[in-house]
């Protein structure tokens, strides 16, 4: 139990070594079998893809998506213990500018099984068609850097047993001989051969499709062929199409095919989960069909919806087996009961270490949040919400604390309404009259999240009889989520360079939303058992042990204070156009504690380009050091959609501008104004204290949704930010 963490502290410590790898090619034997596994799909009779044409309305894009095709094969085959999935896709697309050739200039492709294929054509604008050899393809050494595009929706299955053929091995071609004009037109397959013994189910991750793509569509289709132990969830929304059954050479079919799909423009501020087209899918392969805690339907039929009372009965069937007795026999069940048991385990010895039972009802919820945040939630470990309300319940029940399970949704997901999936649901507790929400790296007990802010949600009773009572979640307020920037700024003796001194303070989701940046590079979670004032599990290690971790430690902060400017740099210049030097960061406070909530740093840097000489004079764009704002352009001032910013926060800047000697300052009058209205906010002031000139500087986002009526209303102060920006005051020489 003490010293469960220490591998992965590690290997966080562990300083980057250079390696030299060298490209893996290809071998024809192998490029052969690949193309020619794909065969049967270049001779399939599909009119989609028979025609090379484009609607003229779209020949001003950089691609036209002619035709698309993934087709799903849920097989059990002739063993028992298998469950065989081949995913095929077949792509027709044709580029029309140079942008469109950039985008394909290279393709993926998985080589993990001798069923695996791919083929790529090239269909030249006389109609000659290339086939592009693959012997010239290299080995990509990190999964992690082969586009989604070229990734399977579903992936191999990790079981219990886990004895299959299929690897994940991609390989990389580049493709030279491109130019717009030309039509690719490409297919794969991968095969997977999930091992199904000893599981009572196998769940694939769900898939979201929204219907607009990065190039308009022509036809784009899917098609799943299931067993008779496959089942399939399945619900479309915004008018997206439904899937139709049917049933074809053994199998049910379900099939979803969508037609004349423009490129959707305005995607700024769009939910695109919640207002775009869409279908979402999911395939469960299930022994048993009355399985109370899998969402499944009747064996052959889609699942479409679910009812509050299902919901409450299939999330009691979840909690009793997370809070059963895991037995000595390797199931399904027994891992999850085991799972669940160490978990609580883990946390009672860390409760009764640092006697927090002794503790008020308050400090104990936040003790039991930050041993779970330090056990579960560092080093990319994550706890799957589920996991979380089930120990904070258990806990909390331990120390006569009444608490209740709340259900809800991630809002950028989907709504109550229209869940279909398990993995949809997230679980929350409710204790003292406040809500805790599962952790996140750097959160705190009772921080709201604004994928729950105003959500529908459910209180579910657990035992013999569940039930689930409809509530809504909390909102919150512009003031609560605020963001504050004081900026020191100062010419050097020739005017060409500003010396800035930053102090950027954080709080609410906006903490949230900018932790990432500042903690990065930093040694804040070296500490993370202060907030439950636990002990530094390094202290119980054998002595040259200790001094092993320390050297490594050591090396891992010299290393960090070299990465961090860098990386700090590189964030700023999202921000102003010529950061000329970055000198210094220094973290006040972390946020990451409830008495210290406030993420709070300070940066020294060098900025250029802002000041221009006019004769005698100097022009400065003194508005600009508020960083980058939004500036709308006029073909995207008409909105077919609703606004969503995800929650009302609040910026300000307090810009202090230092005159430099023998200068006056002209054009004050500009930089006083006030825009407001339901909406949000743009107010500034400008003010000169003896020899420096003050902006305070307020932008509010007072409404989480806008009706796209009001619009118009939004980029009154949205247009008012980015003018302000713009703006210069004139040094005159005195």
């Amino acid at each position: 139990m003490k010293h469960q963490f220490l591998n992965i502290k590690i290997l966080l410590v562990a300083v980057l070594i250079n390696a030299t790898t060298f490209a893996q090619t290809i071998k024809e034997d192998l490029a052969n079998k690949l193309q020619s596994n794909m065969d049967a799909v270049w001779k399939e009779a599909d009119v989609d893809f028979s025609s090379n044409q484009i609607p003229e309305k779209w020949k001003g894009f950089s691609g036209v998506i002619i035709a698309q095709k993934v087709k799903f094969v849920f097989d059990k085959g002739s063993g028992v213990d298998k469950l065989n999935v081949y995913e095929t896709t077949h792509r027709k697309i044709k580029l029309l500018d140079k942008d469109g050739v950039n985008s394909f200039s290279e393709f993926y492709f998985r080589r993990g099984h001798e069923n695996d294929g791919f083929a790529l054509h090239i269909i030249k604008a006389d109609g000659t068609v290339d086939t592009v050899s693959l012997l010239t393809a290299v080995l990509v050494e990190d999964n992690d850097d082969v586009p989604g595009t070229f990734t399977p929706y579903f992936e191999k299955q990790s079981t219990i047993k886990n004895k299959t053929k299929s690897e994940n091995i991609y390989f990389k071609l580049a493709v030279s001989n491109l130019e717009p004009g030309d039509i690719i037109d490409y297919a794969s397959t991968v095969f997977n051969d999930n091992d199904a013994a000893k599981m009572n189910s196998l769940e694939f991750d769900p898939v979201y499709y929204l219907c607009h793509r990065g190039y308009p569509v022509v036809s784009q289709k899917f098609e799943i062929n299931t067993d008779e132990k496959s089942y399939v969830n399945s619900k479309s929304i915004n008018g997206a199409p439904e899937f139709k059954e049917g049933s074809a050479g053994g199998y049910k079919t379900f099939t979803w095919e969508d037609k004349d799909r423009e490129k959707i423009k305005d995607t700024r501020w769009v939910n695109e989960y919640m207002v775009l087209p869409m279908t979402k899918f999911q395939i469960i392969y299930s022994k048993n069909n009355n399985a109370e805690d899998l969402f499944i339907s009747d064996r052959g039929e889609l699942k479409k919806s679910i009812t509050p009372e299902e919901l409450a009965k299939k999330v009691n069937g979840i909690y009793e087996k997370m809070d059963a007795s895991a037995g000595k026999k390797v199931t399904q069940d027994n891992i999850l009961a085991a799972y669940t048991t160490g978990l609580l385990s883990q946390t009672e010895y860390y409760l009764r270490k640092g006697e927090a039972y002794d503790l008020n009802d308050d400090d104990f919820i936040k003790r039991v949040y930050y041993i779970l945040r330090h056990t579960n939630g560092l080093y990319g470990k994550r706890l799957g919400s589920q996991f979380f309300a089930y120990v904070m319940l258990e806990k909390l029940k331990r120390k006569n604390i009444v608490a209740e399970l709340i259900i809800t949704t991630d809002n950028s997901i989907t709504e109550m309404g229209n869940v279909i999936f398990g993995t949809e649901l997230q679980w929350l507790v409710k204790a003292k009259n406040k809500y805790v929400f599962n952790f996140s790296t750097n959160s705190n007990p009772f921080d709201l999240k604004d994928d729950h802010l105003g959500n529908e949600a459910y209180t579910v009773t657990l035992g013999k009889n569940p039930t689930a009572t409809a509530i809504t979640l909390p909102v919150t307020t512009p003031e609560e989520n605020y963001s504050n920037t004081i900026i020191d700024a100062s010419m050097d003796e020739n005017l060409e360079k500003t010396n800035i001194t930053s102090t950027s303070s954080y709080k609410g989701i906006s903490k949230h939303d900018n932790e990432g940046p500042a903690l990065n590079y930093t040694n804040v979670y070296d500490v993370d058992y202060l907030a439950y004032f636990g002990d530094n599990d390094l202290d119980e290690l054998p002595e040259k042990r200790r001094e092993e971790i320390d050297r490594l430690i050591f090396a891992k902060k010299e290393e960090f204070k070299k990465r961090k400017p860098v990386y700090m740099k590189g964030q700023l210049q999202n921000e102003y156009s010529n950061v000329i030097s970055y000198d210094n960061f220094t973290l006040i406070t972390d946020g990451r504690t409830f008495n210290k909530q406030e993420l709070k740093y300070t940066e020294k840097f060098v900025l250029g380009d802002l000041t221009r000489k006019a004769g005698k004079n100097y022009l400065v764009n003194v508005p600009l050091l508020m960083g980058g704002q939004i500036q709308v352009k006029p073909e995207d001032r008409q909105r077919k959609y609703d606004i969503d910013v995800r929650y009302p926060h609040m910026l300000t800047w307090n810009i202090n501008y230092t005159i430099p000697a023998g200068f006056t300052v002209k054009g004050l009058a500009g930089l006083n104004q006030s825009v407001e209205n339901e909406t949000g906010a743009f107010v500034t002031t400008a003010t000169i204290e003896g020899s420096v000139l003050k902006l305070n500087i307020k932008k509010v986002y007072k409404q989480t949704k806008i009706k796209k009526e009001d619009y118009g209303k939004m980029l009154e102060f949205i247009d008012a930010a980015y003018n302000f920006s713009q703006r210069k005051i004139l040094l005159k020489k005195m």
